[in-house]
């Protein structure tokens, strides 16, 4: 029996979620939780599919163990869903595994986190445990090594790493956790594209679409320090038709896999910052410089507009004294 707890975030997949599935039945976990987002209003084919996702569920999970459900009635998104999923799994558990539903993972991933978040449970920085790798491997003598970057879809956690993440983020000051970035990777463009994406988040009134990116910026602002795997531990088959936003593979999806057992552990905690240039190319999408250029775009656009408000009203005010 596997005693770390896991968490199943899923939506109406169900041929992905059969597939993870297996991989989990044969760890034998004695706690397992799973969180799904409702269908979006008007779509039949979602209710179907969510329906189908739940009996996949009923159907696999057949081994003694607590499953824990969080059904969604009303869809609240790509990112209020997660993070809801998120909140409800830490709010029970101390630390534990999180896998999305298109994360196939080798063998020794499970093992792999399990050993990480009980060697690291009273290392105050190191706050994040990555298994997906997008480079042929990291390089380092060790079976791992350290980052600031995070890389979700498959990984583990503790509840403390969690807390105060915030979707809306309207409290933050986009110039201080600039200087903040730039001070933790020495890079003036991982610095400048992290204020813009901020304040893309910032501006953003329907959080629709991600959680991830504020999980990174909050693990910046507490100069968290991430684990990253020698070797690639998680396949995304997620990358079809069937995705919400990754329909064509990049080249992120349907990677080999490789073992890490018996792991080595590094003599110290040294963040590997040439490999986190790497790191942070492959984590961003192109796309993304593309989402960047149109907010500034937008955003001058907007500053012009308030620029012409204030200048009539002075016209206005100036003509009535």
């Amino acid at each position: 029996m596997f005693t770390t707890p896991i968490l199943l975030i899923t939506f109406n997949r169900p041929d992905h979620v059969r597939q993870v599935l297996i991989e989990i039945r044969k760890q034998q976990p004695t706690q397992l939780y799973v969180c799904q987002d409702g269908a979006r209003v008007g779509n039949v084919l979602d209710q179907e599919r969510v329906k189908q996702v739940r009996d996949v569920i009923d159907e696999f999970v057949d081994w003694p163990c607590e499953l824990h459900t969080l059904y969604q009635e009303k869809n609240l998104g790509c990112g209020p869903g997660p993070a809801a999923g998120i909140d409800w799994f830490f709010s029970q558990v101390e630390k534990g595994i999180i896998m999305e539903d298109d994360c196939l993972p080798h063998p020794d991933f499970f093992k792999y986190c399990e050993e990480m978040l009980n060697h690291y449970n009273e290392h105050p920085n190191v706050q994040f445990i990555n298994a997906t790798l997008y480079h042929n491997r990291w390089h380092c003598d060790a079976s791992y090594g350290f980052s600031r970057y995070m890389v979700t879809g498959a990984w583990a956690a503790w509840r403390e790493t969690w807390q105060g993440v915030d979707l809306d983020m309207h409290t933050w000051d986009a110039w201080q956790f600039r200087k903040q970035v730039k001070r933790l990777t020495n890079s003036t463009t991982e610095a400048n594209w992290w204020y813009w994406k901020l304040k893309e988040i910032q501006s953003d009134t329907s959080k629709k679409s991600y959680w991830d990116y504020q999980m990174q910026m909050h693990l910046f602002k507490n100069e968290a320090i991430t684990i990253h795997p020698q070797k690639n531990l998680i396949s995304n088959i997620g990358f079809d038709a069937e995705a919400t936003h990754t329909h064509s593979n990049d080249g992120r999806g349907d990677r080999e896999v490789y073992g890490v057992l018996p792991l080595v552990h590094p003599t110290i905690v040294e963040i590997n910052h040439v490999m986190d240039v790497d790191c942070f190319g492959k984590t961003r999408p192109q796309t993304a410089y593309k989402n960047v250029v149109q907010f500034m775009y937008q955003y001058m656009l907007r500053s012009r507009g308030v620029l012409h408000v204030l200048l009539m009203k002075y016209k206005k005010l100036k003509g009535m004294l």
